[in-house]
């Protein structure tokens, strides 16, 4: 009835996970067409000059997952600006893009550290970056909402080279399944599950493609003979993307890890970290598809840099990574050994630290095949807890926090862009502050020239309409002098005299016409004129 209970709470819990991460999806993409269509989100300097300063802090343990939010660290906001900058609108403020974690860009250029490319670049290449970068959280979201759907959990075991990773998983089998040797050897990542996913029948299947394998579908993958297993891992030409090697545990579901009665499991062994550029990229991008990562660290090399990388990179999701510090036995001074180690993964992962009991372990995976140890019995009991009676740490916590940062590099983001126009809209404001008494002072010009202007109008036409009154007034009372000027031929010639009159009097009447309207032309060139003069004025 308990574990009955418990994976209906498992449930639960997955459909509110699964909930939220569709949820921020939709965020993301609403932010990237925002960023794309409408307007150029902000992206913060990562190198300022000024006295505002900024405070951080580590995200709060996730340990109740999903009942109580993981604690965000403050962004700036525009109360923030205001406050700070309120005696100087001039200074850059000093922005810590160290606060972002999923959506933080690299934008430097050179090895100083107080160097940035945002002064140089454009906003809109910015933005273009960024939209990449969303459209990468997007893509991992993606893969996110896949894991949390597939009940099996996956367990990725990855380290450097020749760090023992082969030799654990076949310690945790209790079986020599994968070839090892003292070079490396591990060409492609194989995948160790229980024989019962396979109809109980033990095979090792080469995929050429993983996205299209199907266990159903002798076409998607090669079978392959065990003994025919080490040429392939330690050879392989590109030719498989991945070995499915389903064996069979003779242990009980209460000790075995891959047969326990409760979820399906897979342990996948990974090539070294730094084989080439090439698998590494394929390693860092593989982690995203998986639950729990068991870390190997050589004891006799410690923490390389690319080991370091892989672990910041994968602890934008996973706050808890398993540690096992394999070939411990061969360490003389072993206290300093566990002492410089732990030193660096307090600084790597903190609440991997904070558990360093139950998830850092330093063992020898060599005595457990010859014969067994009591660090590697407990390590192997921890890490199926871990897998097992963890789950909701070791599955669903990994979205949960990869999400929390997604919305915290959003809330940040968010703040930065209301603060960056807060400042611009303060500035507009000063400018049209500034620029309001040279405004009103033109306004008032304007109203004075166009009074002026109308009065000019107004009395050119009042000068035209006097004079034109005037003057055909005048011509309409000697009309007679013009009709008195036409010579009269007799009574027989009246209809010619009555024609030639009506003549005369309409040409004169013409000439007085054209006489008033050279008149209007001329007030009207002068109305201009000052017109004219009164713009050169303004």
């Amino acid at each position: 009835m308990n574990a009955d209970l418990q994976e209906r709470l498992f449930a639960e819990k997955c459909r509110r996970l699964h909930t939220h991460l569709v949820g921020t999806r939709s965020l993301l993409r609403d932010i990237a067409e925002y960023n794309r269509t409408k307007w150029p989100v902000h992206y913060p300097l990562a190198r300022a000059v000024g006295g505002l300063k900024r405070s951080s802090s580590a995200l709060a343990s996730e340990a109740s997952l999903l009942d109580a939010p993981t604690a965000m660290r403050r962004a700036i906001t525009a109360d923030d600006i205001d406050s700070s900058n309120s005696s100087s609108m001039s200074e850059t403020r000093l922005l810590d893009t160290s606060d972002l974690s999923v959506l933080k860009l690299d934008l430097r250029l050179s090895y100083h550290a107080d160097s940035d490319v945002m002064g140089s670049l454009e906003e809109s290449s910015i933005a273009r970056l960024l939209d990449e970068r969303l459209v990468q959280c997007e893509g991992h979201i993606d893969k996110l909402i896949a894991r949390v759907a597939d009940r099996s959990s996956k367990i990725l075991v990855t380290g450097d080279l020749n760090a023992g990773k082969s030799t654990l998983v076949n310690a945790l089998v209790r079986r020599d399944i994968l070839p090892y040797d003292q070079q490396p050897c591990t060409m492609l990542f194989c995948e160790v599950l229980d024989a019962s996913l396979n109809d109980g029948v033990e095979e090792i299947h080469a995929v050429p493609s993983s996205a299209t394998y199907a266990r159903s579908d002798p076409s998607t993958f090669v079978r392959i003979s065990s003994e025919r297993l080490e040429d392939v891992v330690m050879e392989n030409d590109e030719q498989f993307q991945q070995l499915k090697i389903y064996t069979r545990e003779h242990r009980s579901a209460q000790e075995s890890l891959l047969h326990n009665g409760v979820v399906d499991v897979a342990l996948i062994d990974s090539p070294g970290l730094n084989r080439d550029s090439l698998k590494t990229t394929q390693l860092f991008a593989r982690q995203e598809e998986i639950d729990v990562v068991v870390f190997v660290v050589n004891a006799e090399n410690h923490f390389t840099l690319s080991g370091q990388d892989f672990l910041l990179t994968a602890g934008n999701e996973k706050a808890h990574i398993f540690i096992v510090v394999n070939r411990f036995d061969a360490i003389r001074r072993r206290d300093r050994c566990q002492r410089m180690i732990l030193d660096q993964i307090r600084d790597l992962s903190p609440l991997t630290y904070a558990e360093r009991d139950d998830l850092v372990h330093f063992v020898s995976a060599h005595e457990q095949l010859d014969g067994g140890s009591a660090d590697f019995a407990r390590m192997e009991q921890c890490l199926r807890s871990f897998t097992l009676e963890q789950r909701f740490k070791s599955k669903l916590a990994p979205a949960q926090r990869y999400a929390s940062n997604v919305l915290h590099d959003v809330r940040f983001l968010a703040a930065e862009n209301v603060a960056m126009a807060t400042q611009r809209i303060q500035e507009i404001n000063a400018i049209l502050r500034d620029g309001m008494p040279r405004y009103e002072a033109l306004l008032s010009q304007r109203s004075d020239a166009t009074s002026r202007a109308e009065s000019i109008l107004d009395s050119s036409c009042v000068e035209v309409r006097r004079h034109t009154t005037a003057h055909l007034t005048t011509t309409q009372m000697h009309l007679q002098d013009a009709a008195e000027k036409v010579a009269y031929g007799g009574l027989l010639s009246l209809w010619s005299y009555a024609e030639n009159v009506l003549l005369a009097l309409v040409r004169h009447l013409e000439h007085e016409v054209a006489e008033c309207d050279r008149f209007a032309c001329f007030s009207i060139r002068h109305a201009r004129t000052e017109l004219a003069s009164l713009e050169d004025q303004r």
